[in-house]
């Protein structure tokens, strides 16, 4: 094969190379977008509004990418199970979630948690008759001769609210909380303090509505972490960079923001 023959098809490999090295993913010029998927019924902190991604953890998700030049994110809304399956098989990037060890095995954590949800407080009416027990209780014990509403199904609460106190069931937040203001058939609930307030906001209770911060309640605190899936390739440096971010000074303080201006 004579000089001008190899130099051409040398041209033409690294004319090919370079189309390759720009379609996959990671070297591409600029930023690479990662997709993030949320539920699509879990209101404050995640749901589908306008056809968008809503809520505290897309806006928690992008403002840790916003520092870092390297990735973009994409926020998509979808019933939990298929977000988990996604993220799973790679078909989208990441979420975040508890980082149980089942989620462990396919999805790469960040060290720290991007929220915590606080199930410390008990959530109750200013018109119930018993409001002067809940304020002045030190302990479950103290509200023995009470009745809790709960959720239906939920393992939490029947792991964490002790059998002695009697147990009204509701099928879903917005039924427990009209269980608590309108029927009057209980006389609290236990919820994160962000939970208690949208739902009282959007059923017209948030004059009724009183949240006291207790330290009684086992496992209360429930951290939300950062996971890639295992499937990208780069998993790992994006979990890297991300618990670089979370030790900035000026993250914290954004994210403190954010996080309050839901609660």
């Amino acid at each position: 094969m004579n000089r001008h023959l190899l130099n051409g098809f040398a041209a033409r490999l690294q004319i090919a190379l370079l189309v390759l090295l720009v379609a996959l993913p990671g070297v591409s010029q600029g930023s690479t977008k990662l997709t993030f998927a949320f539920s699509e019924k879990s209101a404050p902190y995640s749901a589908l509004l306008d056809e968008k991604a809503d809520g505290l953890f897309p806006d928690l998700v992008q403002l840790a990418f916003s520092f870092i030049p390297d990735y973009t994110t994409a926020s998509l809304v979808m019933p939990w199970a298929r977000a988990q399956y996604n993220v799973r098989r790679g078909l989208n990037d990441g979420f975040l979630t508890y980082p149980s060890e089942k989620r462990q095995d396919y999805a790469v954590f960040s060290a720290d948690p991007l929220f915590t949800q606080d199930f410390g407080h008990l959530v109750y009416s200013v018109d119930n008759p018993n409001r002067d027990v809940i304020e002045s209780a030190t302990s479950f014990a103290d509200l023995s001769s009470l009745t809790v509403i709960v959720e239906n199904g939920s393992k939490w609460e029947e792991n964490n609210i002790p059998g002695y106190l009697e147990r009204v069931p509701g099928q879903h937040m917005n039924a427990m909380m009209h269980l608590l203001m309108l029927r009057k058939v209980g006389d609290f609930l236990v919820q994160p303090a962000e939970d208690a307030r949208l739902i009282a906001r959007q059923l017209g209770y948030s004059q009724k509505l009183k949240i006291r911060k207790v330290d009684f309640i086992p496992n209360s605190l429930i951290p939300f972490h950062i996971g890639v899936s295992r499937k990208l390739p780069y998993a790992g440096d994006v979990i890297k960079q991300i618990d670089a971010v979370m030790q900035s000074p000026e993250f914290q303080s954004q994210s403190s923001t954010l996080i309050e201006g839901y609660r």
